[in-house]
């Protein structure tokens, strides 16, 4: 994705890196299900856990997209504002920008609009008995995947076969769960394949929007397949460098647009110069705001239902330490201890 908008600013046609959205979905499919089947796992603490995930770091560079169009608008001119577009972007609800686009402020974000609604599915799922939750999520990712063909304004709104990318990750996820994940042997091939596929319609220059989920998402769910199958062999474990920016994804691709534009703005007479240099600038970006930012940021989101208790707790013992006298018998009510003050008592 960050080769794609790197090329994509120079007005080049890499629109085959876009199929790294259709991986990614397949990708989250399978995480988001395993940890959805974790033992015991309820709705509320599943979307606690996504959410302080994904939010509040999106949130902070959804912020900082706002305050940098609104003094630099020629910095990312795709970029418009509006109180309700920042809103719903904010909320991850799909919608239409002032302009007419489907995106978010962090133009990106509309990928996390998708994310957002499939995992209030997985949520409503966890309500259900274990037998019942894979049919569920699947029969609701399919049944929203179609009223965008017969209301054509709300496939770009996210009511697209674009959803079956993250079924199929649950799929894959549930095959692996059963034992029955494809052989090494037989993953290599299936990625080898999913690969070659997007590499020759890049080539080609084959494209369908419409199509998209059948014609990227095939290939897809394939690669996906292959990575899966291949997992468990040390001899292929990719390196550590590779695990890093792995690690580092959401933050590369939080971040990687303001940087490829910032790039844009050091005028690189050479184009073939200026997507490496973006390309880097944006891993390492990512890097230090993974490191720096979202680690400690998702590490003092979680933390805080262990303080709220924390100081819940103490805030009711000094409440009950009030009302006990010194010898730490109970006090008398306040009107007999001013009655007694007064001689009354």
């Amino acid at each position: 994705m960050v080769g794609f908008h790197a090329f994509q600013w120079q007005g080049d046609t890499f629109w085959i890196g876009a199929a790294g959205v259709d991986v990614f979905f397949v990708i989250s499919g399978v995480i988001i299900w395993r940890e959805a089947m974790r033992p015991k796992m309820r709705p509320g603490a599943f979307l606690w856990r996504r959410l302080t995930r994904v939010a509040p770091a999106y949130w902070l560079a959804t912020g900082a997209v706002v305050v940098i169009a609104s003094l630099w608008p020629r910095f990312m001119p795709e970029v418009s504002l509006s109180p309700s577009h920042v809103a719903l972007s904010l909320a991850f609800i799909p919608h239409v920008d002032p302009e007419g686009r489907i995106f978010p402020v962090l133009p990106p974000g509309w990928t996390l609009d998708y994310e957002a609604g499939f995992y209030l599915m997985v949520a409503a799922s966890l309500f259900a008995p274990a037998k019942a939750r894979l049919p569920l999520v699947v029969a609701s990712l399919a049944a929203l995947s179609l009223p965008g063909f017969v209301f054509t304004p709300l496939y770009g709104l996210g009511a697209n076969p674009m959803l079956l990318e993250f079924a199929a990750g649950i799929w894959l996820a549930h095959r692996m769960a059963r034992g029955e994940a494809a052989p090494p042997g037989a993953g290599i091939v299936f990625g080898g394949l999913g690969v070659a596929l997007l590499a020759l319609m890049g080539a080609a220059g084959f494209q369908d929007i419409l199509l998209r989920p059948l014609l990227w998402g095939m290939p897809a769910v394939m690669i996906v397949t292959g990575a899966l199958a291949i997992e468990p062999l040390r001899a292929l474990a990719p390196p550590r460098a590779l695990v890093r920016l792995g690690d580092a994804s959401y933050a590369i691709y939080l971040c990687h647009l303001p940087v490829v534009a910032l790039v844009a703005t050091g005028g690189f007479d050479s184009h073939w110069a200026f997507a490496p240099a973006a390309i880097t600038a944006s891993l390492i970006a990512g890097l230090a705001f993974h490191h720096l930012v979202e680690r400690p940021l998702i590490a003092a989101c979680r933390a805080l239902p262990a303080r709220l208790a924390t100081w819940r707790s103490r805030s009711t013992t000094g409440r009950r330490s009030e009302g006990a006298a010194p010898d730490g018998s109970a006090r008398a009510p306040a009107a007999e201890r001013r009655a007694a003050a007064d001689g009354r008592g």
